[in-house]
């Protein structure tokens, strides 16, 4: 994926995605907003009548939270100084540590309450759109393809994206079960979350692809091209 065109799609995500979305949800679109109701409504009750199937949406909601995602990426912080690649290190510091702030930002100016249940399974005080499970999940599975992806053999690589789009899309399920999200919510969240990927990436210049890679103390290499030992 080249520069321009991570840079578009990430740009798209959020002019034709996030910005639409939050403008609809600002404004009270009732078509979306009943949409929205109408999912939810479908789901919770679920989580209300199995507590065995409330935990499975707790464990595998996890995987968005922050102290989940810092966790994870401090070790691909490390590993990546260590191994030379600087670049991608900050990189992966930067966009991981940022999204936060960047998701609260944006609930903040919408302004939406979460659902509201008579028995509810979930209970937060802060603003519901953009999901921050959402837009976590999807940084987090975005850096560690970005980190990970170019070393994999080519037979693994199909395998380990959808292994990763599959975990996105169950914390984003989860998210609703829950109650926790509107299904606008957590689509919001991965455009957010995944054009955050993508655009800083463009500017930074570390996105997999046909460019060379920092390695070995700051030599420029190849991907193909194997570091010289000794």
């Amino acid at each position: 994926m080249s520069r321009r065109t991570a840079l578009g799609i990430g740009l798209g995500l959020w002019l034709l995605i996030d910005l639409p979305l939050a403008l609809l949800v600002a404004g009270g679109w009732s078509p979306l907003l009943r949409t929205d109701r109408a999912v939810v409504d479908a789901l919770q009750p679920a989580a209300v009548d199995s507590s065995a199937y409330r935990t499975v949406l707790d464990v595998v909601s996890d995987a968005g939270t922050t102290w989940f995602r810092l966790l994870v990426l401090v070790l691909v912080v490390v590993w990546a100084f260590r191994t030379g690649r600087a670049r991608l290190g900050w990189y992966v510091a930067a966009v991981a540590a940022l999204i936060g702030p960047v998701t609260t930002g944006l609930k903040l100016l919408v302004g939406r309450d979460r659902p509201e249940f008579p028995d509810p399974v979930y209970l937060g005080d802060t603003l519901s759109h953009p999901s921050g499970h959402a837009s976590g999940i999807v940084t987090l599975v975005g850096l560690l393809l970005v980190a990970f992806v170019r070393l994999l053999p080519l037979r693994w690589r199909v395998a380990t994206v959808l292994g990763g789009v599959a975990l996105v899309f169950a914390v984003g399920l989860t998210r609703i079960g829950l109650g926790a999200h509107y299904p606008s919510d957590v689509v919001a969240g991965f455009a957010l979350g995944a054009g955050w990927v993508l655009v800083v990436g463009a500017a930074w210049d570390v996105l997999p692809g046909p460019r060379r890679e920092e390695v070995e103390g700051g030599k420029s290499l190849s991907p193909q091209q194997p570091a010289r030992e000794g």
